[in-house]
């Protein structure tokens, strides 16, 4: 193929085909029409010699060919954008964007409140969002950008295509009401398990961490409510006998809003590593390096003041 003959502008409209597998949703987040779009297709599988994409109840699947062309298409397009078009610097003063994390709501409770102080400060006229990407779907979101940043902790996050970047380790801690009518100043290993207990159970979390201890120690306590997020627990707690058991930074917020105390796990539990992961895809682009290292800067443990560049590593 004569690449004289190839119109680059079909590049475009090729990536954000494969991103959202629709010709309706890729015209509308290039700003062209249907029509437009169908006929970039229809060029596109003259120039390729290919259909690219099949049509199918959920929109358009790519075909082998292009799956192929995939890899090398963003390469060009990465190399155009972040070496020709894209500036040096990064300034987050007049910065207009939006980042996107991937949280549970325990990571809100935890982040959010220093991210968005640090962000009306620094980068006034950027937004925050936060999203919680099922994990089989977390490393392509990561690849094509949907998702800025990941942080917590993610059990057998490892692809060769991303950094991760150590925060900090956290514990965990049993959350009660101040007054509990059988539970001190610290809880025992009798009353722990002679209580009745909420349990959390975001999918792929530290949680498991807390669970695979019990069961290795044999240990089996009464559960009487499960819940897929933390959001009800500090009022579930001010009005009930029951006990949860979570991270340290989370226990800290709840015995911040009310009615509530924290005591340690009366028995050995591994701590978590909390961390941020990114796409190598985005480890030279100047909006994602600073907001990495913002984050870096105020989660990290013992981050000093004027945080050196940090060692990262590559997940192999």
């Amino acid at each position: 193929m004569d690449i004289a003959r190839l119109d680059l502008n079909l590049l475009v409209v090729f990536d954000m085909l494969l991103r959202k597998q629709s010709v309706s949703r890729a015209a509308e987040a290039l700003n062209m029409s249907q029509p437009a779009a169908s006929a970039a297709l229809n060029r596109l599988r003259a120039t390729f010699e290919d259909p690219l994409f099949i049509r199918s109840s959920r929109g358009i699947q790519p075909t082998p060919r292009a799956l192929q062309l995939a890899e090398p298409l963003q390469s060009v397009l990465d190399r155009i954008k972040n070496d020709m078009l894209q500036q040096s610097k990064f300034d987050p003063a007049s910065a207009k964007r939006r980042f996107v994390f991937n949280m549970v709501d325990v990571g809100e409770l935890v982040f959010l409140p220093r991210l968005l102080k640090h962000f009306r400060a620094s980068a006034p006229n950027a937004d925050i969002v936060t999203v919680s990407t099922p994990p089989d779907q977390l490393e392509a979101a990561l690849q094509v950008g949907d998702v800025d940043l990941a942080v917590g902790y993610f059990r057998g996050f490892q692809s060769a295509s991303l950094y991760q970047q150590r925060l900090f380790r956290h514990a965990f801690v049993c959350a009660m009401r101040k007054d509990h009518p059988v539970v001190g100043e610290n809880i025992t290993r009798k009353q722990f398990l002679d209580a009745h207990h909420a349990v959390i159970h975001p999918e792929g979390k530290s949680h498991e961490l807390f669970e695979r201890a019990l069961a290795e120690s044999a240990l089996a306590r009464r559960v009487v409510l499960r819940l897929p997020h933390y959001l009800a627990i500090p009022m579930i707690l001010a009005e009930s006998d029951l006990i949860v058991t979570v991270p340290y930074a989370v226990g800290q917020s709840f015995a911040k809003m009310g009615n509530i105390k924290i005591s340690r796990v009366p028995f050995d539990v591994p701590s978590a590593e909390v961390k941020q992961f990114w796409h190598a895809r985005f480890q030279n682009d100047p909006a994602n390096r600073w907001l990495r290292e913002t984050v870096f800067s105020l989660f990290a443990a013992k981050a000093p003041k004027k945080t050196p560049q940090p060692k990262l590593r590559r997940i192999h």
